[in-house]
């Protein structure tokens, strides 16, 4: 395979992968945040199946296209290269342990629809800490997809694989990503929605460059040790 065609396909992956992990969080959210959320899982099921499809599909996405630049990145820096595999096998691991979650919640809502007689008390009490177990595995993901694509970011700034304003556009999202990751984490009121737009339009820019342009080899890349 071609470097180019390798470029091209992993941006296509990137697209994949944010467009389904956004749609499969916008059925989540309106399921899962309602007081009867098991219910709701378990009546929804097709629904939260599929959201739990596209989170594997991410995971999926993610790990392979960290694989198809890896030879491109190493030949400018192994480590980094390296470093970024690393980095989305780890989020896609965590990431996917959430979508299995879905599937235990949905096993849940069902035995609390088919059993009335039976206190939920304790299945609510289940799922509100699997649901917490999910939030956190997102948030372990997130660090280390932030910190894998600051790096990530250096090179391809250092080097001119993209244009460098779209990889100071990918160091500030990624940055601004590990903040409101560790604002989340410790439960600070300081973080909002707002904090994923930098990195959001970073991950579309990134792909359609990838796409149409690919990566600018013409720099010489520094001999390795």
């Amino acid at each position: 395979m071609s470097t180019l065609l390798a470029t091209r396909i992993a941006g296509l992956l990137i697209l994949i992968s944010t467009s389904s992990f956004m749609y499969a969080d916008s059925i989540i959210y309106e399921l899962l945040t309602k007081p009867d959320f098991l219910e709701q899982a378990a009546l929804n099921r097709s629904s939260l199946a599929f959201a739990a499809l596209l989170e594997f599909i991410n995971c999926a996405a993610v790990i392979g296209m960290s694989i198809l630049i890896y030879p491109t990145i190493r030949q400018y820096s192994e480590r980094i290269a390296i470093g970024y595999v690393s980095g989305r096998l780890i989020e896609g691991a965590t990431l996917i342990t959430g979508a299995v979650t879905l599937m235990t919640l949905i096993a849940m809502g069902k035995q609390v629809i088919e059993n009335p007689d039976v206190s939920s008390e304790y299945l609510y009490m289940m799922g509100s800490a699997l649901k917490s177990e999910r939030w956190f595995g997102f948030l372990m993901g997130m660090f280390s997809l932030g910190l894998c694509g600051f790096l990530l970011n250096i090179t391809l700034y250092q080097y001119r694989l993209i244009p460098r304003a779209i990889s100071v556009l990918g160091m500030i999202g990624y940055a601004v990503l590990l903040l409101k990751v560790a604002f989340d984490y410790f439960g600070l009121d300081f973080s909002g929605a707002w904090m994923y737009i930098p990195g959001g339009i970073y991950e579309l820019l990134l792909p359609l460059w990838m796409i149409f342009k690919g990566f600018d080899l013409s720099a010489k890349p520094k001999a390795q040790s």
